[in-house]
């Protein structure tokens, strides 16, 4: 997919990303690194009781990271992206070791900054597993280049 930039986002518009499988691995990665060292996520005995979840499952963190990571991987944002200002999650069900998911990104609004060349874009995104399972949502707000950025001059990241 080719770069979005500010004046290429429109009403309506939908993307849906690459898929990617969550590995055993990745989990225990995540997990190690961020220090999430409890029972739900080092314990499989514990976490394959009945009462609790079926499996290995990756912390909500991780797969708000993964889904981000997707769409970095779809292009949407490569050479076009100046920040990621705001995100708001919610998680609706667990993602497993072995589960694949994807993300639908959905247009919801933008709004041009006083600098003229670069713009404020809201999105609400979902991210599914294969099964077309919600797992979790999220609105994300991101500073996106205009066709005109860095115009200006130096200043204005221009060179």
């Amino acid at each position: 997919m080719e770069p979005l930039y500010f004046e290429d986002y429109q009403d309506g518009q939908w993307i849906e990303t690459p898929r990617r499988t969550v590995t055993d691995y990745e989990i225990s990665a995540f997990v190690t690194l961020c220090g999430f060292l409890t029972p739900t996520f080092t314990d499989l005995e514990y976490v394959s009781r009945p009462e609790h979840y079926s499996g290995r499952i990756a912390p909500g963190m991780l797969t708000l990271s993964l889904a981000e990571g997707l769409i970095l991987a779809a292009g949407v944002t490569r050479g076009t992206g100046l920040a990621l200002m705001e995100l708001t999650p919610a998680w609706k069900a667990p993602v497993y070791a072995g589960d694949t998911i994807y993300t639908e990104i959905n247009f919801v609004s933008k709004r041009l900054t006083s600098k003229g060349d670069r713009g404020v874009v809201k999105t609400n995104n979902v991210v599914r597993n294969t099964k077309g399972d919600i797992v979790a949502t999220y609105s994300s707000t991101r500073m996106i280049k205009s066709r005109t950025f860095g115009t200006s001059g130096p200043e204005e990241g221009g060179q």
